[in-house]
């Protein structure tokens, strides 16, 4: 008898005063992913079929990261990214659990002077939130900080200062 796990979809929207060229450049910069995602080194092959990067701060190298966190599954330019997220290693039971990676679609949408950033986070376990609203641990929980550092060096040049939980 085969049972599928049950997913959740985590779906957080900010909107940021600036062009979709310079969100999307943020987004898939290598360079400005660094300033605002917890010093991750975020690198992205621009096309449907690339691959998605993950280098964490030079000295925090684990096993617990994975160099390579997925497949792009869809890019548009300014527009619309989709990806497989991998970025850590699962647990042995999650990876059990889990059946395919999850996958972030980025939907950029222009409205006047600022972006409607919409991030829909898909294919997640129960395991891949926290519910303590005081730490950055969990999907729920990290990408509105990661976001938030964002909107904030985009706005004002300058990012929020985030620090990198620890695995446990």
């Amino acid at each position: 008898m085969f049972t599928k796990t049950e997913t959740e979809t985590f779906v957080y929207d900010t909107y940021i005063r600036t062009t979709a060229q310079k969100l999307w450049q943020a987004l898939t910069s290598g360079d400005f992913s660094e300033k605002y995602w917890m010093g991750f080194r975020v690198e992205i092959e621009q096309r449907a079929g690339g691959r998605i990067y993950f280098h964490p701060p030079k000295g925090q190298e684990t096993a617990f990261f994975k160099k390579e966190g997925g497949q792009v599954l869809v890019c548009e330019p300014n527009k619309k990214l989709v990806y497989e997220f991998a970025i850590c290693m699962d647990t042995p039971e999650m990876a059990a659990k889990r059946e395919s990676p999850s996958r972030v679609t980025y939907e950029l949408t222009p409205m006047g002077d600022m972006v409607r950033l919409r991030l829909v986070h898909e294919n997640l376990l129960s395991e891949d939130t926290v519910q303590d609203p005081n730490t950055m641990k969990g999907i729920n929980n990290g990408w509105p900080a990661i976001l938030s550092s964002l909107k904030s060096l985009l706005e004002t040049g300058q990012a929020i200062a985030l620090t990198r939980p620890s695995k446990d």
